[in-house]
């Protein structure tokens, strides 16, 4: 009949949205008991919808008896199963347990009732479409079908009341709706079976079940399935009004054009291709605005907000940025950020857009501290009802009616609290659900990180200006220090140059006399013991007169008054005449002192004899003294473009760690004190400065204490261009 199509239209369209909805929630959680028997009611009425669909189209009373009872394969649960969500959706009592016991038995009798003609039997044709008869277990069925209705209804409404909490009271709204609807519409389809005629709208009833219980998931969290369904319900919702185009699009053509519908079935499929994805993108911008609030993807909300968190070290910049994603994503009222102040322990209001507050510090109670933020909980205030109304009341009084605060995501870094972020209300009125909180969770992490990443660039950045400051007024002390320090040791060389030359003079007259007193000048001296107390009177001065030399060297050196006279000469007669200076010193140690000559004539060197010769003395004379046993080799050779002097005595030796302390100022070796008591540090000094100004090097060598040592310098030789024969003075003032 003409009449069934629409209906047999309606029955097809409905079974694909209803168990497309039924798979998407079941697929979310397959162990999940409210899944299950939401997928379990899909089915059923799947079962039903494909069923009229056949039977709508049977053309014989045995076919249609046929279908009737396929329909009926998923009827007959229809009311347990409905009857079971409840008890899942509310709670199980004993009593409710036993009804359900009960219901599933009632429905396998019912299912192998239906089998029979004491069920269904005969055919009702009417004007859109026929049904089988009602018979005896029809009858009986229909009492056990609405007693479980209203058993189910029984459940909300008592759950409804023990409930404070909006969001739960509005859950069970919807699933009241949702049930009365379907049962009371969906039961008008029973009514061909007594011979009525009734349009079947009833078929449509399962689809807008299933909307209702859908949006219930999708905006008050019932099933945590936004993820999944929001973009199914759109793309099925905008798939089921393209086939209904479609179909009425076939239907008009067929009745009004009969003889060309064949061509324009090939034009209504060009059509049902360009209308759906522009009816998919209708669809979803309406979604947006008005029904889901925001079809965002979460990781790329995540992606996005990243992305521009790292590009900034600003904070105004990372609160402008978070407001702008979350903005576009929740279509929220309000947002805003807190800070925690740990002197304070107080969360300061660090942004705020649309979110008005009439102070700036906020503290919340212990338990929201606890329970939530401590454990990096994010949570709506509706929600906190439900956990302990009176626990909470203050803090939902001020934060959600007073402030218009639904939703805190707290800022936790390395576990601890930096702050948290608040969010108004949805536009559309919805709550947040599942996803948005953990969404949220992230986008909380990202920001915290990023505020963290700010502040330790900004406590950078003024740890560099005051380390600048430092710096500067450091340089500044160890400048002046240093004018100071120069003042003190041009007073310091000025001080031992004046105190030597006062103490030259006195020096040179005790050295003097006792000299003459030794030689016999006054006459012979008795006794002997008298003799040698002015032999160590001289010994002495000499000593002292030395050191004073070497005072004095030291003070002209460092203060750039030492003046040097220059000559090409040779450095070997030099050498000699010092070992012949000092052989008398060796023989009264009993050791040896040899010289050996190089066997050909060196080349000339560019000297201040006098200096160069005390140089040699101190380095013999040294060697002499700490040689107990043994001897002093002198050797005085050409190695490339320098003339090399050494002396290699058997001596007590040298610690490798003690070689480079050797040429500074006042060192001694740790040992040396016990052999020679009189030594004070400043003869090797005094010849490292020397030979430097002579543009050549010295140092000493030691394979070790009792194992001798060699001390060596080298000078350059003079230019070639410098006759052999030259001898004139080159005087060069330093």
């Amino acid at each position: 009949m003409e009449g069934t199509i629409i209906p047999q239209i309606l029955s097809l369209l409905s079974s694909l949205l209803i168990f497309g909805l039924g798979f998407f929630v079941f697929r979310k959680d397959v162990k999940k008991p409210i899944n299950i028997l939401f997928f379990l009611i899909s089915i059923v009425f799947t079962i039903w919808e494909i069923g009229t669909f056949m039977m709508f189209g049977a053309k014989t009373d045995k076919e249609i008896v046929f279908w009737d009872r396929i329909v009926y394969l998923g009827v007959v649960f229809v009311p347990v199963i409905e009857y079971h969500f409840s008890l899942v959706a509310t709670r199980y009592t004993s009593k409710r347990k036993v009804m359900l016991v009960i219901a599933y038995f009632l429905s396998f009798i019912f299912l192998l009732v239906s089998r029979t003609d004491y069920f269904i039997d005969g055919v009702f044709r009417y004007q859109w479409g026929a049904h089988s008869i009602a018979q005896i277990g029809h009858h009986l069925f229909l009492v056990y079908f609405f007693f479980y209705v209203f058993a189910l209804l029984y459940n909300f409404f008592t759950e409804k009341k023990l409930h404070q909490s909006m969001i739960e009271i509005k859950r069970i709204n919807y699933f009241i709706i949702g049930f009365v609807f379907l049962n009371i519409v969906g039961g008008v389809a029973y009514l061909p079976a007594y011979s009525l005629p009734v349009y079947p709208f009833a078929l449509v009833s399962p689809t807008v079940f299933a909307l209702i219980i859908s949006y219930s998931i999708i905006n008050y969290r019932l099933m945590n399935l936004r993820i999944v369904l929001r973009q199914s319900v759109v793309y099925l919702g905008s798939l089921f009004i393209t086939c209904l185009i479609v179909f009425i699009f076939k239907y008009s053509f067929n009745y009004f054009l009969p003889e060309i519908s064949y061509i324009l079935d090939f034009v209504i499929l060009l059509i049902a291709l360009v209308i759906f994805p522009v009816l998919k993108r209708s669809s979803y911008k309406l979604a947006n605005r008005f029904f889901f609030t925001s079809l965002y993807d979460a990781k790329k909300v995540i992606a996005a907000l990243s992305e521009e968190l790292s590009s900034t070290l600003d904070n105004d910049k990372i609160f402008e940025a978070t407001d702008r994603t979350l903005s576009k994503a929740f279509h929220s009222k309000g947002i805003a950020v807190f800070q925690f102040n740990k002197s304070t322990n107080n969360f300061d209001l660090v942004y705020s857009f649309a979110l008005s507050f009439k102070k700036q510090s906020f503290r919340f109670n212990r338990h929201v501290m606890n329970n939530f933020l401590s454990q990096n909980n994010v949570f709506v205030i509706e929600d906190l009802k439900d956990q302990d109304g009176i626990k909470y009341a203050a803090f939902i009084r001020e934060y959600r009616d007073k402030y218009g605060i639904d939703l805190i995501a707290p800022m936790v870094l390395k576990h601890k609290i930096v702050g948290f972020i608040a969010l108004g209300p949805k536009e559309s009125g919805d709550m947040y659900d599942l996803e948005d909180t953990e969404m949220m969770t992230i986008v909380a992490n990202q920001v915290a990180i990023s505020l963290e990443n700010a502040t330790l660039f900004e406590e950078t950045k003024n740890f560099n200006s005051k380390l600048t400051k430092e710096v500067e007024k450091a340089t500044h002390d160890l400048r002046t220090a240093n004018q100071e320090l120069k003042k003190l040791d041009e007073a310091k060389s000025e001080f031992i140059s004046i105190a030597s030359h006062q103490l030259r003079t006195p020096l040179t007259v005790i050295k003097g006399y006792s000299s003459m007193m030794l030689e016999g000048s006054f006459g012979k001296i008795q006794p002997p013991v008298i003799s040698e107390n002015i032999q160590k009177i001289f010994e002495s001065s000499q000593r002292l007169t030395n050191l004073v030399e070497d005072l004095l060297n030291i003070s002209r050196i460092e203060s750039g008054r030492l003046t040097f006279t220059f000559t090409v000469d040779d450095l070997e007669p030099i050498v000699a005449s010092v070992i012949e200076e000092l052989e008398s010193t060796a023989k009264a140690k009993n050791i040896y002192l040899k010289y050996e000559k190089p066997a050909t004539n060196l080349p000339l060197v560019k000297i201040d004899k006098n200096k160069i010769r005390q140089v040699i003395i101190n380095i013999i004379d040294n060697s002499i003294k700490y040689t107990q046993s043994g001897g002093v080799t002198v050797h005085l050779i050409e190695i490339g473009d320098f003339i090399r002097f050494s002396t290699i005595d058997t001596g007590m030796g040298i610690k490798p760690s003690l070689l480079q302390q050797l040429f500074q100022k006042f060192s001694r070796g740790e040992e040396t004190s016990v052999i020679h008591t009189e030594g004070t540090g400043l003869g090797l000094y005094v010849g490292k400065m020397m030979i430097e100004e002579h543009g050549g090097r010295i140092w000493a060598e030691s394979a070790g204490e009792g194992k001798g040592a060699t001390f060596s310098f080298e000078l350059p030789i003079a230019k070639k261009s410098i006759s052999d024969k030259q001898v004139e003075s080159l005087i060069v003032s330093k």
